[in-house]
């Protein structure tokens, strides 16, 4: 009975170190943007895509409440980096914020 219970803490030991990822991910950043009442595109630099993963994390609107009121929030590769970007159509008074993270691989 001993040696099963040493066999099996082994086995157990065995299963879960092998469980952790081979490449843990870290944080690696928070960027924000906020666009209010004016139309137009605001952008961030992130990190650099060869070393980082982002996403967007946050997304909010207000007052687009007419047919030719939009707003957007993007996060993509732009050659070597991650881009964060709000726009805001041409109306004047809808807000947009935007949040991404960034993790290293």
């Amino acid at each position: 009975m001993k040696r099963t219970n040493i066999l099996t803490g082994a086995l157990l030991s065995a299963l879960m170190l092998t469980a952790l990822p081979a490449s843990a991910v870290n944080p690696n950043g928070t960027y924000h943007l906020t666009r209010y009442n004016t139309g137009g595109t605001s952008f961030a630099i992130m990190r650099p895509t060869a070393s980082n993963f982002c996403y967007l994390s946050r997304v909010g609107f207000r007052e687009i409440d007419t047919g030719s009121e939009s707003s957007t929030c993007r996060v993509y590769r732009s050659g070597s980096v991650w881009v964060l970007t709000t726009r805001l159509g041409t109306s004047s008074d809808q807000d947009a914020w935007c949040s991404a993270e960034c993790y290293t691989r």
